[in-house]
C-alpha cells in the first residue's frame, strides 16, 4: 500500500491492513522490508489520528468549560485548529505560503504562531538529501554549531613511555594549534514559471527541495576535495602536497601498493580512494594483476578492500591524481541549515526560489591523506 493511501486510512482501515500484513509476512517470498516499512507507516498514521482525537477532545473541553465567576449564556468561541511544525498540515501550509497559494484560516494561524519556520518534515528531507547521497561529504565529520567555531589540532605530539614507579616524569612536548571555521554561503537561485500554481502541493514541495538541495550538495561535495577557502571549503587537494613519487603513465600493482604504503597505519582502517572515473576504469580495472583486489558491485567499488570514490574533480592541473586517506579527518560545520525563500520577479510572472546554507570545512590532520599525481 502506498504512503499516500495510508494517510487516508481511519483506525478501522489501519487495523484491517495490519492484520493483512501479519498474514502476508508468513507467505513464501514475502518482501519483509517493505512490509515492515508499511507497518511503521501504519503505526505513524495511527499515532497521528490518536493525537488529533486528543486535540479535538481538549478543544471541546476548553470550549465547554465555564467557571462560576464568569458564567454566562454566550456561546463559547470555537478554538482554531493549530498545526504543529512537525505535522504534514503545517508543511502543506508552509508550501502554500511559499508559492502564494490560497490558505485556510487555520493554516494562516499556524504559520503566524510558528513564525513561518521551516517545517520539521522539510528540514529532515533537506538534511537527508544534502548529506547522505554525497559520496565524499557523507563520510566526513559533520557538525552543526550555529556560531564561529575553533577546533584544536595537535601539531606536535610527544610519545608516551614506560618508566619505573616513583621516578621523575618527563614532560611531554605536545604543541596544540587550531583550525578556525567561519560561515561561508552556499546558494542556489531557482526560477520557475507561474504555472507551478497548478501543481499538487506534495509535488511542489518535493521538487523545490530536491532541485535546490541537489545543487548545493554537489558544490559542497566537490569543495571537500578542491575547495579554495576563498568563498567555500579548504579542499583536501589544497591541504595535501603531491608525493614526490609520481604514478607511472602505465599504472602497476606496485605503484598502487606504494600509495597505500605512504599512508601512516593509523589512518588505514577508515581510508578510501578518491580518483577520476578514467583513472579507475581505464587504468585500475585494466590491470590483470589487480583482478583479485578490485571489486565493483553496482555503484559500490573497492580496491584492496577500501572504498573507491569517483570524482571527475580529481583531475588536478590536467593530471590524473589519486588521493588515499581517512575522510573523517576532514571537518565540516554547518552554521545554518539550508533555508528556502520565495521571491516574485518584477518583470515577469515567474517565481524565484532561493536555497541557502552557511557552512565551512577543512582537513584537520594533513597526515590523514596522501596524494599522488600521474606522470
Amino acid at each position: 500500500m502506498l504512503i499516500d493511501e495510508i494517510r487516508n486510512l481511519d483506525i478501522a482501515g489501519i487495523e484491517e491492513r495490519a492484520e493483512a500484513i501479519e498474514a502476508e509476512m508468513t507467505a513464501d517470498g514475502a518482501d519483509l522490508d517493505a512490509l515492515m516499512a508499511e507497518t511503521e507507516a501504519l503505526e505513524a498514521r495511527k499515532k497521528e489520528l490518536a493525537e488529533q482525537a486528543e486535540q479535538r477532545k481538549a478543544e471541546e473541553a476548553a470550549a465547554l468549560e465555564v467557571t462560576e465567576s464568569t458564567r454566562s449564556f454566550e456561546e463559547p468561541k470555537k478554538e482554531e485548529i493549530m498545526y504543529p511544525v512537525e505535522s504534514r498540515e503545517y508543511r502543506d501550509a508552509w508550501t502554500k505560503a511559499l508559492i502564494g497559494r490560497e490558505m485556510s484560516a487555520e493554516e494562516r494561524a499556524a504559520l503566524s504562531s510558528a513564525g513561518a519556520v521551516i517545517p520539521t518534515m522539510t528540514v529532515n528531507a533537506i538534511w537527508d538529501r544534502l548529506i547522505k547521497p554525497a559520496e565524499l561529504l557523507s563520510r566526513v565529520d559533520v557538525s552543526q554549531f550555529p556560531t564561529y567555531v575553533r577546533f584544536p589540532v595537535a601539531t606536535t605530539v610527544g610519545t608516551a613511555s614506560g618508566q619505573a614507579i616513583g621516578t621523575t616524569i618527563t614532560e611531554s612536548s605536545d604543541v596544540i594549534g587550531y583550525v578556525d571555521l567561519t560561515p561561508q554561503e552556499y546558494v542556489k537561485l531557482l526560477t520557475v514559471k507561474a504555472d507551478i500554481e497548478h501543481m499538487a502541493i506534495d509535488a511542489v514541495h518535493d521538487w523545490i527541495v530536491s532541485n535546490l538541495t541537489d545543487s548545493i550538495r554537489y558544490a559542497m561535495n566537490k569543495d571537500v576535495l578542491i575547495g579554495s577557502n576563498t568563498n567555500a571549503f579548504k579542499g583536501i587537494a589544497g591541504s595535501v602536497s603531491a608525493n614526490a613519487t609520481a604514478i607511472p603513465a602505465s599504472v602497476t600493482k606496485a605503484s598502487i601498493l606504494g600509495i597505500m604504503a605512504a599512508l601512516p597505519a593509523a589512518y588505514h582502517p577508515g581510508a578510501v580512494w578518491i580518483m577520476t572515473p578514467n583513472m579507475f576504469y581505464s587504468n585500475i580495472m585494466s590491470l590483470t594483476q589487480l583482478n583479485d583486489y578490485v571489486i565493483e558491485d553496482g555503484f559500490s567499488r573497492k580496491l584492496f578492500g577500501h572504498d573507491v570514490i569517483l570524482m571527475s574533480e580529481a583531475l588536478i592541473s590536467s593530471k590524473e591524481t589519486i588521493f588515499f586517506g581517512d575522510p573523517k579527518a576532514y571537518k565540516v560545520n554547518i552554521f545554518k541549515p539550508l533555508e528556502v525563500k520565495a521571491f516574485e520577479t518584477a518583470t515577469t510572472t515567474n517565481i524565484q526560489f532561493r536555497g541557502a546554507t552557511l557552512a565551512d570545512g577543512e582537513l584537520l590532520d594533513t597526515s590523514a591523506f596522501v596524494r599522488f599525481a600521474q606522470t
